[in-house]
This record gives C-alpha cells, structure tokens and sequence, in this order.
C-alpha cells in the first residue's frame, strides 16, 4: 500500500473529482474484503483485510445508496482530507 503522502494525493483526487463526496457518510459498516477496489487506492481490498464501506444517501428524491468500499486506512486518510482542503465539508 502507497505511503500516507501518496494516497492524501489520491484522497484529495478523489475528492476534486467526484469520485467520493465531501461529505460524510451516512452510513458505514466494516468487514472483510470482498474483492473490490479501494475508492481512495484503486488496489482491491482482499478477503484478508478489513474494509469500511460508506453509503451515502442520494440526494433529492432518489431512493437507494451510493456505496464506496475504501480500505480501513485509506478511509482514515479520506476523511482527514475531506475536512481540509481537498474537500468542502469544513467551509
């Protein structure tokens, strides 16, 4: 896995491109991998590691969730940035 400095540099990416919301989520549920790609990464996340999938509700009046499966230290990485500069939440 990329070294924190890299993968702030894929947080903030993912953040200006709207591959991941700004926002927090509102939900998220841990777990073993299930294979698929890291939303921060892109590396897949194995059956041997821990996973956070974020589910965000969509907005306006479509019903459903936006789930995003995110290694447990990609997340952490995620959500420091989201609350600087790469992301809006904090302004």
């Amino acid at each position: 896995m990329p070294d924190e400095a890299v993968l702030r540099a894929k947080a903030r990416e993912a953040i200006r491109t709207g591959k991941l919301p700004s926002r927090r989520p509102d939900r998220t549920w841990g777990g073993p991998g299930v294979g698929a790609p890291c939303s921060v990464c892109g590396a897949p996340i194995r059956q041997d590691q821990l996973e956070l999938e974020a589910q965000f509700a969509h907005d306006g009046s479509n019903p459903g969730l936006d789930k995003f499966h995110i290694h447990v230290r990609c997340f952490a990485v995620w959500e420091l940035e989201r609350r600087t500069d790469g992301g809006t939440e904090h302004r």
